[in-house]
């Protein structure tokens, strides 16, 4: 253990470190690859769903614009109701 840990949770960083010392070379590289390669969809798959709440949002907030503007209109701009 001649690298010093900065967490403050020197155990723990240890034992993993040990946990993948214990695997054969190519098992430590081909489960840190899975683990890398999930992380990343799942990471994907949380900026996909940030970014439709961002255009959703702004898209809300454009449409109640446009409904404040008609509503704040004088009653004169209106047309008057059609007589049917």
């Amino acid at each position: 253990m001649s690298e010093k840990y900065e967490t403050g949770c020197e155990f723990f960083d240890y034992l993993i470190d040990s946990f993948w010392a214990s695997l054969p070379e190519r098992t430590a590289n081909d489960l840190a690859n899975f683990k890398k390669d999930v992380l990343g969809r799942v990471k994907s798959g949380i900026d996909s769903v940030i970014d439709q709440e961002i255009y959703w949002t702004d898209r809300h907030l454009e449409n109640a614009r446009r409904m404040r503007e008609q509503y704040e209109r004088p009653a004169a701009e209106t047309p008057p109701p059609n007589p049917a």
